[in-house]
C-alpha cells in the first residue's frame, strides 16, 4: 500500500506547516517562544526536503522546548514518521508511544498504532512487537488491516522461534490481497523449522489445500535430512501420486540426491522476518484530506461560507455546513481561516455578501449558500466577480457555462444516474421499468434516469405514471404489470413483465402503498430501485417485507465504514455535541476540496478553480467524489437495502466512472 504511506507522508507536511504557523503561548519567557517557532519551519523545510533525519531532530527540539505544546499531538505524529522515514526506529517508536499515551483517542492514533509492531520488529524487541501486534488484532474489525496486523504478529513470532504459531498468523495473513506474497514467504520460512509431527498435523488439517501439500513435501525433506531413504521415498511416491502438478515436484529428484544442495530448497531458505521499509501502515481513519506543503499559499487565505445562520428556516442545516466546513479546515489555521457571512436567506443580501467577499484579495473561494434562490443568484454574482464559489444547494444548472462555480449535493439528477448505473454496470439489468409521479419532479426523475440508461445502450421498457393528487397508482400498477393475479396464496409465482427492475421516485408513504399492489399483481420478485426520499425510519418498518433487495442511493450513510466517514462523524459529534447530517457533511467535503486544491500550491482564484477541477478524487466524508469538466459533484454513492425491518449497508462509495 505504498499510496496509502504516501498519504500518510502527505499529511505530515501539511501537520508540520501548519504547526509552523501557530502562534504559540511560551509561559517560559519572550526568548524561547521564537525558538520552539523556528524549530518549527526548520523541521517543515527539512521534510519537504526530504532530510527526515533533520526534520524529526526539529520536532524533538519543539517538544523539548515546549512540553505543553498546543500542537503537540500533530508535532508528536510527524515526529514519528519523520524519524521512521529517517530510520530511527526507536525514536519513531517512542513518537507513537507518546501520541498513543497521550492522546489514545485523537485523529492519528488510528495511524500510528499498527506501525509500532513492525517499527518495534525493526529495532530488534520482537516480545513487545508481538503484544502490541496481538494488543491491536483483538479490536480491529478492517479485514485488510487484520491481514497487515497478522502478518506482523507472525513475524514477530518466527523472530521468536515459535515457528507453529507464526505459520497460524501468517495462513490469517494469507487472506488480505495486500499481504499475501509476504504472509507466503514467512509461511514458506516457518514451514521448514517444523518438526514431523506437526507437518502431520497440517496435513490431517489442510489436506490438498495450502498448505497440506508443502506440509506433505516438507515430511519428504526432513526423511532425506534423516538419512532414511525408505521413508524419503515412500514420502516423494506420496507427493507424486497426490500433488503430481505441485512446482516443488521438480525438487524430490534433487532432494533425494542431497538434500542439502540449492536446487533442494523450497522457498523459505534465508527468510528475515524483519519488515522491509517503508512499512505498510493500516488506512489513514482521521479523515483529513491527503495534503502537501502549503508553499504557494499567501500569508493569509479566508475561506468565504455564505450561509443562511438565521431568520431563514434553512438556517440549521447552513449552521451544519458551516461546522463542517471549519473542521476540515483546522488544520490548515491559523493559515488558512473561515469568515462567516449570514445570507438570512435573502438573495438581494447574498448578492451584496458575494461582491464584498469579493473585493477581499484574502478571500480565495466562497462556499455556500444553500436554497435555490440564494445558489442561483451566489453563482451568477460569483462568475460575474471571477471568484470561485461551491454551492451547497440542489438547484439546477448552477454551474453550467459558469468555469467558477462548482456544485458540492446529491441532487436528484445525481440520485436517478445513479441508480441507472447501478441497475445496469453493477446488476447487468438490461431492461428497466419505471412508475413515476406526472408532477415536475417525477418527470424529471424519470427523464434523468431514462437519459442515463441510454447513455448505457439499455432500455426503458416499460413507464407508467399516476396522480398523486388523485392517488390513481393502483390503474398505474394494473397497466404496468398486465392486472393479472393468479397467486393469492403463493409468492412463489412471478408475473411475466417486460422489466427486470422497477425505478419509483416518489416519497416513502407512496411507495408503501404500492408496493403491496405490485405484489398482488404477482410482481414478487423485483429489483426496486429507490431515491433518497424512501430514506425514513417508517418504510422498512411498514414495507420491509417487499424490499428485500432493493437498492437506495444515499448522499451521506451513516452506516459506511469508509475511515473517512467514521472520522468526520466522531469529530464533528465530539465539536458539535450533535451528530452530522448530510449538510455538514457537504460542507466538510467542500473544505476538503478547499484544502487539497491549497496543498497544490492554489495561492490564487484563478489556481483554486484549476486545482478544484485537476486535484481529485478527495477522500471525503461523503465518499471519494471530484469535480466534472462543468463543475458538477461526481461520485458512486453508498447505495442501501432493506434486511428485515431496517436499512443495511448495500455498497460503499467509489469514485465515479
Amino acid at each position: 500500500m505504498p499510496s496509502a504511506f504516501r498519504r500518510l507522508a502527505l499529511v505530515a507536511c501539511l501537520l508540520a506547516f501548519a504547526v509552523s504557523c501557530v502562534q504559540i503561548v511560551d509561559s517560559g519567557g519572550p526568548s524561547r517562544r521564537p525558538a520552539a517557532e523556528d524549530d518549527l519551519t526548520q523541521a517543515d523545510r527539512a521534510f519537504a526536503a526530504g532530510d527526515y533525519a533533520a526534520a524529526a531532530a526539529a520536532y524533538r527540539r519543539h517538544l523539548a522546548r515546549e512540553p505543553q505544546s498546543p500542537r503537540r499531538e500533530p508535532v508528536l505524529a510527524s515526529a514519528g514518521l519523520a524519524s521512521e522515514r529517517a530510520g530511527r526506529w526507536a525514536e519513531a517508536v517512542e513518537s507513537y508511544q507518546a501520541l498513543l499515551r497521550d492522546y489514545p483517542g485523537g485523529q492519528y492514533a488510528s495511524q500510528a498504532a499498527p506501525r509500532l509492531p513492525d517499527l518495534l520488529l525493526l529495532g530488534a524487541r520482537p516480545d513487545e512487537a508481538l503484544s502490541w501486534a496481538t494488543r491491536l488484532l483483538a479490536q480491529e474489525t478492517d479485514p485488510a488491516r487484520r491481514a497487515a496486523l497478522s502478518l506482523s504478529q507472525g513475524r514477530a513470532q518466527y523472530e521468536l522461534s515459535r515457528f507453529s504459531e507464526a505459520l497460524d498468523a501468517f495462513l490469517q495473513a494469507r487472506r488480505g490481497q495486500l499481504t499475501l506474497a509476504a504472509a507466503e514467504r514467512g509461511a514458506a520460512a516457518a514451514l521448514m523449522q517444523l518438526d514431523g509431527a506437526t507437518l502431520y498435523e497440517l496435513i490431517r488439517r489442510y489436506g490438498q489445500n495450502y498448505p497440506g501439500p508443502e506440509a506433505s513435501w516438507h515430511l519428504a525433506r526432513l526423511a532425506a535430512l534423516s538419512g532414511d531413504a525408505v521413508g524419503f521415498q515412500r514420502q516423494a511416491d506420496y507427493f507424486r501420486q497426490y500433488f503430481p502438478a505441485h512446482p516443488w515436484t521438480a525438487k524430490l529428484a534433487a532432494l533425494g540426491a542431497d538434500p542439502r544442495s540449492p536446487e533442494a530448497q523450497p522457498p523459505g531458505l534465508g527468510y528475515d522476518p524483519r519488515p522491509e521499509p517503508p512499512l505498510v501502515p493500516a488506512a489513514s481513519s482521521t479523515g483529513l484530506p491527503a495534503l502537501g506543503p502549503l508553499s504557494g499559499l499567501p500569508a493569509r487565505a479566508v475561506v468565504a461560507a455564505v450561509l443562511p445562520l438565521t431568520v431563514d428556516p434553512n438556517a440549521k442545516f447552513g449552521v451544519n455546513a458551516l461546522a463542517g466546513l471549519k473542521l476540515a479546515l483546522a488544520p490548515l489555521a491559523p493559515r488558512v481561516t473561515v469568515a462567516a457571512f449570514d445570507t438570512e436567506g435573502d438573495p438581494g443580501k447574498t448578492v451584496k455578501l458575494i461582491y464584498e467577499a469579493a473585493a477581499d484579495p484574502e478571500v480565495l473561494a466562497v462556499v455556500g449558500p444553500l436554497t435555490s434562490r440564494e445558489a442561483l443568484a451566489a453563482a451568477q454574482t460569483a462568475q460575474t466577480a471571477a471568484l470561485p464559489l461551491v454551492a451547497v444547494s440542489p438547484r439546477l444548472g448552477l454551474t453550467q457555462g459558469r468555469p467558477f462555480v462548482f456544485r458540492i449535493f446529491f441532487t436528484p439528477k445525481h440520485q436517478a444516474e445513479a441508480v441507472a448505473r447501478w441497475a445496469v454496470k453493477t446488476k447487468g439489468l438490461r431492461r428497466l421499468g419505471a412508475l413515476c409521479p406526472d408532477d415536475q419532479y417525477g418527470q424529471a426523475m424519470l427523464s434523468f434516469f431514462r437519459d442515463e440508461a441510454l447513455r448505457l445502450g439499455v432500455e426503458v421498457t416499460a413507464v407508467e405514471s399516476y396522480s398523486s393528487a388523485l392517488k390513481n397508482w393502483p390503474e398505474a400498477v394494473v397497466r404496468l404489470t398486465g392486472g393479472g393475479s393468479v397467486r393469492r396464496a403463493s409468492t412463489a409465482y412471478q408475473a411475466p413483465v417486460p422489466f427486470e427492475a422497477l425505478f419509483l421516485p416518489d416519497s416513502a408513504p407512496v411507495v408503501a402503498q404500492i408496493l403491496p399492489l405490485m405484489a398482488y399483481h404477482d410482481v414478487t420478485k423485483m429489483q426496486y430501485l429507490g431515491s433518497a426520499l424512501w430514506l425514513t425510519d417508517e418504510l422498512p418498518q411498514s414495507a420491509g417485507r417487499y424490499l428485500e433487495g432493493a437498492a437506495v442511493p444515499d448522499a451521506f450513510s451513516k452506516l459506511s465504514a469508509r475511515p473517512e466517514a467514521t472520522a468526520f462523524q466522531a469529530a464533528y459529534a465530539q465539536a458539535e455535541r450533535r451528530p452530522p447530517d448530510q449538510f455538514a457533511a457537504y460542507g466538510h467535503d467542500a473544505g476538503v476540496a478547499l484544502a487539497k486544491a491549497f496543498s497544490a500550491g492554489a495561492g490564487g482564484r484563478n489556481e483554486v478553480v484549476r486545482a478544484l477541477k485537476a486535484a481529485g478524487p478527495f477522500q471525503g466524508a461523503t465518499g471519494p467524489f471530484s469535480f466534472g469538466p462543468d463543475g458538477e459533484y461526481q461520485v458512486e454513492p453508498a447505495f442501501l437495502t432493506v434486511e428485515g425491518r431496517e436499512y443495511v449497508l448495500l455498497s460503499e462509495p467509489a469514485e465515479y466512472h
